[in-house]
């Protein structure tokens, strides 16, 4: 192989694995016919921050203190989190691995959870932190207003609970519920707004612009680390339909089939465009060279449900349309694709991708591999929910609003661990003993709809082991 493979990175937030069976992805599914293709995949957890860090410190999320904690009532936590550190600065992520070896490497990042600030741009040399420009300028002065919350911390939110706590007191029952209800409505579409939910670009133009900017002015023609969070496919849709995950969850709206089918097809018109921007990238790659010697990788960090088990969105137990992602490598020589192809359809643990890109860029292999087919057990664990940052807030104002109460324990009920085990077809959803755990034949049930663990009781105990 001559000199270091550059690695390319395309990790497509919030995409799930099924979302490649859909049309209108030309780019996407051409590159996984002729690449490798991991159908299936199975994320590390089940949103942003513990999945990255997973992928980037080849740990299980149990394993990283920083983001294995109970986000549910802890008020240290800022609502958009990107104050807090979910790795702790002695961690060597693949980076940082990289790096020491020669790489250039470089982190372009849509998603707030992903950055300098959060630790978990650890190793990267070159940080560009797009989401500060690209998710609030639809609306800079309503995105002012909300950043109160983040700026003024503990002590803005300390304000908003005493507030609260007189309106308890001074407000009938009935006038504080709606109340209540009109204020999360009226935050959620601000945020929604600020975000440009009715637009398709929620960052991959300003986050292709970045990318020729660097490779303009600061490539220096060694070898590549580049990554890249696109975060079209998250939520705040294109759709004329409420998206208050919450309101579906604790059932004060009914997550019926017309809601769930709009906010999916707003979904799949943000994954159309943003296979669009995708070819955009690759472009300007080859243009620069990047792509005279390397391989990219697409992936996702984790899925998203539309009302499978009655479960909108995602950061809840990891059921298929969360836990599984795609994985696509695929070889370039010369800015051209090499002819090999494979697919594989099997479980494949996303935080081993650290062992493998490590593998690619010393050398010990020339296309991504390494430990990702050979393990017999893979394992997706969610450890609670992110959006506990109101639990207080909640709390204090459910004995006399029953939407908070409702909420509040939709929040509660979904904060418990889970894990996800898969051993070839068989998936253990092992419940810590909350519930009685259940297990699904993927092969002949890929909808996880019977629980099949009495007749497999004794690979439910080896896999239940393996959750630990």
């Amino acid at each position: 192989m001559q000199g270091k493979r550059n690695v390319v990175v395309l990790l497509l937030d919030t995409v799930r694995a099924s979302a490649m069976r859909e049309s209108g992805i030309p780019v996407l599914r051409s590159l996984a016919k002729r690449g490798t293709y991991y159908s299936a995949a199975v994320a590390p957890g089940t949103w942003t921050a513990p999945s990255h860090a997973s992928l980037f410190t080849n740990k299980r999320v149990t394993e990283i203190p920083g983001v294995s904690k109970d986000f549910f009532g802890r008020e240290e936590i800022d609502p958009w989190m990107v104050k807090n550190r979910f790795l702790n600065g002695g961690e060597t992520t693949i980076a940082s691995r990289l790096s020491r070896i020669g790489y250039q490497t470089t982190l372009l990042s849509n998603n707030p959870f992903l950055t300098s600030t959060t630790n978990l741009g650890l190793g990267f040399e070159n940080i560009y932190d797009v989401w500060k420009e690209s998710n609030i300028k639809y609306n800079k002065g309503l995105a002012e207003k909300l950043s109160v919350i983040i700026n003024g911390g503990q002590s803005a939110r300390h304000k908003m609970y005493l507030a609260s706590y007189v309106c308890t007191r001074l407000l009938p029952k009935g006038a504080l519920d709606w109340l209540y209800m009109e204020l999360r409505n009226r935050l959620n579409e601000g945020v929604s707004k600020a975000e440009g939910r009715n637009r398709l670009d929620k960052g991959a133009s300003d986050a292709n612009a970045a990318l020729r900017k660097y490779l303009e002015q600061r490539y220096n023609y060694g070898p590549q680390f580049i990554f890249m969070n696109y975060i079209e496919a998250h939520e705040n849709y294109p759709a004329r339909v409420a998206q208050d995950k919450w309101l579906y969850m604790s059932g004060i709206l009914d997550l019926d089939e017309r809601a769930a089918r709009a906010l999916y097809n707003g979904y799949i018109k943000r994954i159309r465009y943003l296979d669009r921007k995708i070819s955009e990238a690759i472009t300007t790659m080859k243009k620069s060279g990047v792509l005279d010697n390397a391989t990219l990788i697409i992936t996702s960090d984790h899925g998203q449900m539309f009302g499978e088990h009655h479960m909108l969105y995602h950061s809840l137990q990891p059921y298929e349309g969360i836990a599984r992602v795609p994985l696509i490598a695929v070889n370039y020589t010369n800015g051209k694709i090499d002819s090999e192809s494979e697919r594989f359809d099997g479980p494949v643990p996303m935080n081993k991708l650290h062992g493998a890109i490590s593998d690619l860029a010393s050398g010990r292999t020339e296309a991504l591999d390494g430990q990702l087919k050979g393990a017999r057990y893979t394992v997706s664990e969610h450890t609670g929910i992110s959006e506990g940052w109101d639990e207080t807030l909640l709390r204090m104002l459910k004995p006399r609003s029953k939407s908070a109460a409702r909420i509040y324990e939709a929040k509660h009920m979904n904060n418990k661990r889970v894990t996800a085990v898969y051993c070839g077809n068989m998936k253990l959803m092992h419940y810590f003993g909350e519930r009685k755990d259940s297990m699904y034949d993927l092969d002949n049930d890929p909808e996880e709809e019977h629980n099949v663990i009495d007749v497999n009781r004794a690979l439910a105990i080896k896999m239940a082991a393996q959750a630990k």
